[in-house]
C-alpha cells in the first residue's frame, strides 16, 4: 500500500515527550474529576460532633483570641455569641493594658493544651451541653462544658463554662 501523495507518517515522539504527554493527561483528568464525591464522609451534625470539628480546628489553627480566629470559627458560633465576640473586639482599649480577656477562652487557659477529648453531649430540647477534657503536657487536665444552642437546624457553640463557675459570655460580658 503507498500512501497518498499529501499524507506523511506521524513522527516518533522522544520517551521524555511521551511522559510529558502522559502527566498532561493525568493532570487534565484529575482537574476533570468531580469534587466531593461518595468517598467523602458526610459531616458529623450531632452536637457533639459540631463540638468535635470545631476543636479540631481550634488545636490547629492558632487559638489566640483575635478578630481574626473569631471570624474564622463563624460558622460554629451561635449569633449571638459572635455578635458579643465583635462587640467585646470593637470596644477600645489602652494599648498597655491586659485585656479582660487575656489567652484562650475556649481553652480557658493562656497556654494552649497538648490535646483534647470531646465526651457525649447532654440534649435537652434546643440546648445541649457537651464535656471537653483538655490536657496539657505537664499531666493537668481541666473539663470546659461546651453549651450549644440550635440556630439555622444546626447546632453552634453558645458558651463554654470553665470549671471555676465562670463562663465565655460572663467574661464578654464583664468589660461592659
Amino acid at each position: 500500500m503507498t500512501p497518498s501523495a499529501g499524507w506523511r507518517p506521524a513522527p516518533r515522539r522522544s520517551p521524555r515527550a511521551r511522559l510529558h504527554a502522559a502527566w498532561l493527561a493525568a493532570a487534565l483528568l484529575a482537574l476533570a474529576a468531580p469534587r466531593g464525591t461518595a468517598a467523602q464522609a458526610p459531616a458529623d451534625t450531632t452536637a457533639a460532633g459540631v463540638v468535635r470539628a470545631f476543636y479540631a480546628f481550634h488545636a490547629t489553627h492558632g487559638q489566640a483570641f483575635t478578630p481574626g480566629t473569631v471570624r474564622r470559627r463563624a460558622r460554629w458560633l451561635s449569633p449571638q455569641l459572635l455578635a458579643r465576640c465583635r462587640a467585646y473586639f470593637a470596644k477600645p482599649r489602652p494599648a498597655d493594658e491586659v485585656p479582660p480577656i487575656d489567652g484562650d477562652p475556649f481553652t480557658d487557659s493562656q497556654d494552649y493544651p497538648q490535646s483534647h477529648e470531646v465526651g457525649a453531649a447532654s440534649v435537652a430540647g434546643d440546648t445541649a451541653v457537651v464535656g471537653v477534657t483538655l490536657a496539657w503536657p505537664d499531666g493537668n487536665r481541666v473539663t470546659v462544658k461546651v453549651v450549644l444552642t440550635r440556630a439555622a437546624a444546626a447546632w453552634r457553640i453558645a458558651d463554654v463554662r470553665y470549671a471555676n463557675g465562670s463562663s465565655f459570655t460572663a467574661l464578654l460580658a464583664s468589660d461592659d
